[in-house]
């Protein structure tokens, strides 16, 4: 036991994981990578359980882009503010622009683009072709 906040980093990233580390009352939030999740539907899940548990998210991701910013701000949007730790600004993890949007910051806080999907419009020249396709 401690009196200091233990916030769990990449160590809930399944159902299972997450489930045992509310029933253990072993930290009072998480880190939620969303690709290290499982995506944005498992992530989701998870978002839900921890509110659910009273705890606190932080929406991040592994490494950064356009792409995956978009992610973080759209899922950490739908966390109640109260349970909310931050969104990891990532977009300065990496030179390469993959995609292009806008994202209006006012008092410290970001807000995604109502535009369909993550809001953003991939640079298809630098993802280069696709590794797979499906009808």
């Amino acid at each position: 036991r401690s009196d200091v906040p233990i916030i769990f980093d990449e160590l809930a990233t399944d159902d299972a994981s997450l489930i045992g580390l509310v029933a253990d009352d072993a930290a009072e939030g998480i880190g939620l990578k969303i690709s290290k999740n499982g995506g944005l539907t498992r992530g989701r899940r998870h978002r839900d359980i921890c509110v659910a548990a009273g705890y606190t998210v932080s929406v991040q991701e592994t490494t950064g882009s356009d792409i995956a910013f978009a992610a973080i701000v759209h899922l950490g949007q739908t966390v109640p503010e109260k349970n909310l730790r931050c969104l990891l600004e990532c977009r300065d993890m990496v030179t390469l622009k993959t995609a292009d949007g806008a994202f209006d910051v006012q008092d410290g806080r970001v807000t995604a683009p109502t535009t369909p999907g993550l809001g953003v419009i991939p640079r298809l020249n630098t993802l280069g072709e696709p590794v797979a396709s499906y009808s």
